[in-house]
């Protein structure tokens, strides 16, 4: 058609950024990851025998890649995040694979006049709507879009565009049919409503743990471990697992490493003050996002960078730097100095009184007066400050509090620092920390602004090769000596994963793809290859291997299987307590209560279904959906709660008015009506997966 034509040679606006979302979005929430062995040297995986090309992978992979830093322009791009934008591409090609099949086997199609007529409409596609959207009103701009008309330069991100809204009209046109005959009830609106909008309050008595016999008592053998193992397996399901013994070797910038970055940026200094434009030249240097218009005050700076930024000959263009700060150096170009706040700087004596009276504070007062008069004649401040101020930080400095800006400190202390002159003694000053001898040392009101440049100091190629060696030497030590005398040998330190799967989280190490991927292509008891994780190298033997949907029996899970047990045998003994004290109750609460002498009834307190946080109790939506079923007035048989048995009254229970539901009621049939399709969708995904033969090959590449 010629208008297509014409849109794919036209485009006004680059439109990459905005199509990034086509390689991962469609109409469905995807979910669940498969895994499978084999596969041929350019096959990344199959479904149902149509073959992923290694190539095709890369080629999604890198333009999602580059999404990602489009929108995260100074984020790193680590382990983690590079397992998650693999695993998006790996969904995303294996369902539009089966999508595609289905809409084959369904007739489902969508014509080029479909996807003209929606672009073009009032109402475009939101990935359009979106690139052309006024920022003053919020409405799309249909002239900025007649413009883009016009522009041949994006003609392959145009056909991006055309191609997310066929398959988003696709995904459409099958969610039609496949929740075509699901509704939303009244009735059913007026559950939800019921639900959110009831509001409860009960008496109970609460038979608490403390009540039963200790843990120790409670006779738990391993066969009764085992059969609540296989009673509850599903509820200990997993993906496949390992384990695995390891050595880091970090790779910490060396000392040498510092001192070449410093001098490498002594050289950066000055094409940095050269510069006509600092903005580009920050961001073309820097390693962290740049700050612009950074506030230097003295108020804002430590003593060291105060004689920096305050030294005789700083103005504006001036470079300070490099300046240390953790593990990154920083250069700052002075871009303003202008006249701003007043800062000071003023040094103190801090008395303290012995006691609360007014006649202590009046000694305390006294004392001030006495040492200002010695200052007056001549007393070294600095060193009556160390001798008598209580406040022990500034006191150790000769009573310096360096340089601060108003709100800083408290009311009376600041206005007699800012009234002062420089050198002049005030006081005595009275605050709730005590009583203070102030001197005003210097006064500024200069302040400048600048735009900063930040370098991190990373390991060269001297540090990273040495810590490879060390590593290599543990490796061959290893496969000759056994794994944990190699790392004896070496001096570091041996450490254990624990249970790790194949999503890149390894415990204590973090996300490190190389580590998993490494650790699921091994076998039992292999010593790996020196392998690259996150700020240095490591060595690994493989230790543990479970594949077989359940988590490992092992004896940490025995120890957690054995609490449950004791913990349900506990909730028996205190539900047949209850059923002791119900048969004397006739019906009475009170009458549980004087049956036991310790029972005490207890109120719930007025609180919504929907947030059943219970006084006495906490945050126990089983036990609120409990009371919400009883009849009120009436004596509850035990209930299970999150601390224990209680037996309880109902004594309130109110709804919603008719009129609030009239007035919600559509509005919670089409919510009801989109989770219901929601549920069948996912359903519906979860099947067509599972019937599908998928060979995901990605170990054998990453």
């Amino acid at each position: 058609m010629a208008i297509m034509n014409k849109m794919r040679d036209s485009m006004h606006l680059v439109l990459y950024a905005l199509v990034g979302a086509f390689l991962i979005t469609i109409v469905f929430e995807w979910g669940m990851n498969f895994t499978g062995l084999g596969g041929r040297k350019n096959e990344v995986g199959k479904v149902n025998g149509k073959s992923i090309t290694i190539k095709e992978f890369e080629a999604l992979y890198k333009q999602q890649l580059d999404n990602y830093r489009r929108q995260s322009p100074t984020g790193d791009i680590d382990d983690r995040a590079e397992t998650q934008l693999r695993d998006q591409v790996w969904e995303f090609l294996v369902m539009k694979v089966l999508l595609d099949e289905e809409y084959q086997k369904l007739g489902i199609k969508v014509t080029d006049k479909e996807i003209v007529d929606e672009i073009m409409s009032d109402n475009p596609p939101a990935i359009v709507a979106n690139q052309f959207k006024d920022p003053q009103t919020g409405q799309f701009n249909r002239e900025q879009f007649t413009q883009a008309l016009n522009d041949p330069r994006n003609k392959q991100a145009w056909i991006q565009v055309e191609e997310y809204v066929k398959r988003e009209r696709l995904g459409d046109k099958l969610q039609t049919i496949l929740t075509s005959s699901v509704f939303a009830t009244d009735a059913e609106a007026r559950q939800k409503f019921d639900a959110q909008q009831m509001k409860l309050a009960a008496k109970y008595v609460l038979l608490d743990m403390s009540r039963t016999k200790p843990d120790s008592l409670y006779f738990v053998s391993d066969s009764d471990i085992k059969t609540y193992f296989m009673e509850h397996r599903d509820e200990y399901k997993q993906d496949p697992t390992r384990e695995a013994k390891y050595v880091f070797i970090p790779t910490d910038p060396s000392a040498e490493d510092t001192a070449a970055l410093k001098k490498e940026l002594e050289t950066l200094k000055k094409e940095f003050a050269a510069a006509t434009n600092d903005s580009d030249f920050v961001r073309g240097n820097s390693d962290l996002p740049p700050v612009f218009d950074k506030v230097l005050s003295r108020s804002t700076l430590d003593a060291d960078q105060q004689k920096l930024f305050f030294a005789d000959g700083v103005t504006q263009g001036s470079v300070i730097g490099p300046i240390l700060e953790g593990n990154t150096f920083k250069l700052i170009k002075v871009t303003s100095v202008k006249d701003g706040d007043t800062t000071v700087r003023a040094s103190h004596i801090l008395l303290q009184p012995t006691g609360n009276t007014k006649a202590d504070t009046a000694k305390t007062i006294a004392e001030a007066k006495a040492l200002i008069a010695k200052l007056k004649k001549g007393a070294d401040f600095e060193q009556l400050a160390k001798e008598k101020s209580k406040d022990p930080g500034s006191g150790a400095q000769g009573g310096d509090l360096n340089w601060f800006g108003k709100n800083r400190m408290v009311k009376p202390f600041e206005e007699a620092c800012f009234k002062a002159k420089v050198g002049e003694i005030v006081g005595p000053v009275q605050t709730q920390f005590g009583v203070h001898i102030i001197k005003v040392t210097a006064r500024d009101t200069r302040e400048m602004k600048g735009i900063e440049l930040t370098k991190k100091i990373t390991p060269g190629s001297q540090t990273l090769e040495r810590q490879r060696r060390a590593a290599a030497e543990i490796q061959f030590d290893a496969e000759t000596m056994g794994f944990e005398k190699a790392v004896e040998k070496s001096g570091f330190q041996l450490r254990e994963t624990g249970i790790f799967s194949r999503n890149g989280f390894v415990p204590i190490i973090g996300y490190s793809a190389s580590m998993a991927s490494w650790g699921f292509k091994a076998k039992l008891k292999e010593i790996s290859p020196v392998l690259e994780v996150k700020d240095g190298f490591a060595v690994m033997q493989l230790t543990g291997i479970n594949d077989d949907g359940y988590r490992k029996y092992d004896d940490a899970l025995k120890q957690e299987l054995k609490a449950k047990i004791i913990k349900d045998r506990k909730m028996a003994d205190l539900r047949k307590l209850a059923d002791g004290l119900l048969a004397k109750a006739e019906g009475s609460l009170e009458r549980v209560a004087a049956a036991d002498s310790g029972l005490t009834i207890k109120e719930t307190g007025t609180f919504q279904l929907s947030s059943p946080t219970i006084q006495g109790i906490g945050y126990d939506p089983i036990f609120a959906a409990a009371l919400s079923g009883l009849e009120k007035d009436k004596l509850s048989k035990p209930l299970d709660t999150n601390r224990g048995v209680a037996i309880a009254v109902l004594t309130e229970k109110t709804l919603g008015s008719d009129s609030d539901f009239d007035a919600q009621k559509d509005g919670l049939r089409k919510q009801i009506l989109q989770e219901k399709k929601g549920q069948i969708v996912q359903q519906w995904t979860k099947a067509l997966k599972k019937q599908a033969q998928i060979e995901d090959n990605r170990n054998l590449f990453y």
